[in-house]
């Protein structure tokens, strides 16, 4: 299957080890142009780009990748960071810098591990990718912590008031045949009260999703559901999406599949088969205001459908297709991004889509076309913490050479 290489952990060991000695230095980037809306946005609205950087050129060490929950407080300062990953080993953590009014590199997280497949070229070496990633609280302490999937292994990293300092590691795949962690999602999927790290991935013989718990001292896999068949399992989603009071793991093979926790093992219900276009990311997030998350899931074609639970039975709610445009794959989130008290979706293709509920459908309130390539995030959240949303938007593949990929923060200003 093609498409897993974009998340391929390809890195280039001589520039790893050039870059190591600069690894905790902070950057700051400026501020940048107004870009254009949709024709349906009324003309005093618009989105400024708030943040931009150029990740480089090079498909094996530039791209981008987006992991479920990449936005938080992870360490203890009471304000929101942003984790930007990618192909190269380095997990960034972005922090607002109020006085110069944009971001910057505050930590970079590098995370070596010898003997379990990492290689560049058929030779050995130490570094993963970070191919997906979450801020929640691992250790059920009541404090955020930093968790990456890594390719091979997962990993949590603690605050300690100086610096990220692991606290834990498991691997999840040491094999000689292809295989690699896709995303991992922290949150009480058993529904013992405890959070749970669900991390998923496509390997040749290990299951395309494992649940870890921290037992105090290290990581332990609680449960796991092998999919009937070989898949890649990208990007999956928590959240309780049959209004029985439970939550669900909700992800996606050739399928969207809900996976409900029966006190041993993982009852899978199918709720929508793909024929069309390979799944990738599943968010459950209530978009249409009723009070009940829907399930949002994305394409390696540009096409986004949206389930809901109607009682007895999951249908589909609405379905979208941008003809001409780049894949949606993991660019998907919900959250109120224009100031309105009201949920929007935001889709990325190579323009970031943003749909909101009228009451009887969703319609595309704007269309962000000052990006490029194809999009693997746009995320929402407070980034500069000042109580309103931004989107957080970034490219794992390019149109045409010579693009560069690239990262971008939009905010809304109603001007």
């Amino acid at each position: 299957m093609q498409f897993v290489n974009m998340k391929e952990k390809i890195v280039a060991f001589i520039l790893v080890v050039l870059m190591l000695p600069v690894v905790t230095n902070p950057i700051i980037f400026p501020r940048e142009k107004i870009i254009e809306k949709s024709e349906m946005a009324e003309s005093v609205d618009s989105f400024i780009i708030q943040w931009q950087k150029s990740y480089g050129r090079l498909p094996w060490w530039s791209a981008r990748y987006e992991g479920p929950q990449p936005i938080g407080d992870c360490d203890g300062d009471g304000k929101n960071e942003l984790l930007i990953g990618g192909r190269d080993p380095f997990l960034r953590i972005m922090k607002y810098d109020e006085s110069r009014k944009t971001y910057y590199e505050a930590a970079r997280i590098i995370d070596p591990v010898f003997g379990i497949g990492y290689s560049f070229m058929g030779i050995p070496e130490p570094f993963g990718s970070a191919t997906g990633f979450s801020v929640a609280d691992i250790d059920n302490d009541g404090k955020n912590e930093i968790g990456v999937a890594w390719g091979h292994h997962f990993s949590a990293f603690k605050w300690n008031g100086h610096g990220y300092e692991k606290m834990g590691m498991y691997v999840v795949y040491d094999g000689k045949r292809w295989g690699t962690t896709l995303d991992c999602i922290v949150g009480d999927c058993n529904n013992d009260g405890k959070n749970e790290v669900v991390v998923t991935g496509g390997y040749s013989n290990v299951a395309e999703v494992i649940v870890l718990e921290w037992n105090g001292n290290e990581f332990v896999k609680e449960s796991e559901w092998d999919a009937p068949g070989n898949f890649w399992v990208y990007f999956p989603w928590i959240a309780d999406v049959d209004e029985d009071g439970f939550n669900e793991i909700i992800c996606n093979t050739n399928a969207t599949v809900v996976l409900n926790w029966n006190g041993n093992s993982w009852d899978a219900e199918i709720i929508a088969k793909h024929n069309e276009s390979y799944p990738f990311g599943c968010v459950s997030k209530d978009s249409d205001g009723d009070g009940k998350p829907e399930i949002h899931v994305t394409f390696y074609a540009p096409m986004l459908k949206i389930y809901e639970y109607d009682g007895s039975k999951y249908v589909e709610k609405a379905s979208f297709y941008w003809d001409g445009e780049e894949g949606t794959i993991e660019a998907i989130d919900v959250g109120d991004v224009d100031d309105d008290d009201m949920e929007e979706i935001a889709v990325g293709t190579n323009y970031v889509h943003i749909l909101q509920w009228n009451g009887e459908e969703y319609e595309e309130e704007y269309v962000i076309t000052a990006t490029h390539g194809l999009l693997a995030v746009t995320c929402i959240g407070d980034m500069d913490n000042d109580g309103k949303n931004e989107i957080h938007a970034s490219s794992v593949g390019i149109s045409s050479l010579g693009e560069e990929y690239e990262a971008w923060i939009f905010k809304y200003v109603n001007e």
